[in-house]
């Protein structure tokens, strides 16, 4: 007994590419680019256990609307950037800092502050569900 094959069965199937991480570069540092994970299954559990604690107090604190709150607040979204900045930036390029290759940690510690801030956006878009999967 023969089995007919259809143009379907011959085609080889090609695999499907996925990148874990994707290279940004800079809007507001001409020349700088740096390279964030994108978020998986584990890695955004992992992140979410890490900032449970800190966003209810953000939130508690920007909905009071006082000085001691709005610093608050702000105290409490850098730490979160940090946070998040600690997960997913693995690299950074076109940057030195004090004379030294930025790292992660040089960025965090003593790198400018508007490149801190756009690689902690550029990490939570990545992180967000695109309009398909919110769908779902």
């Amino acid at each position: 007994m023969t089995r007919s094959t259809s143009r379907l069965d011959e085609a080889p199937v090609q695999p499907v590419t996925y990148e874990s991480a994707v290279w940004r570069e800079s809007q507001h540092w001409p020349g700088v680019r740096f390279q964030v994970l994108r978020m998986s299954l584990m890695r955004r559990h992992r992140l979410m256990q890490e900032l449970k604690a800190l966003a209810p107090e953000e939130a508690f604190h920007r909905a009071h609307g006082q000085v001691a709150s709005d610093i608050s607040a702000a105290e409490l979204q850098a730490r979160i950037d940090e946070e998040v900045i600690r997960t997913a930036l693995l690299k950074i390029e076109g940057l030195s800092i004090d004379g030294k290759a930025a790292t992660v940690e040089s960025l965090i510690e003593s790198g400018p502050e508007s490149l801190a801030r756009e690689v902690a956006e550029a990490i939570a878009e990545e992180s967000s569900l695109n309009e398909d999967e919110r769908k779902n």
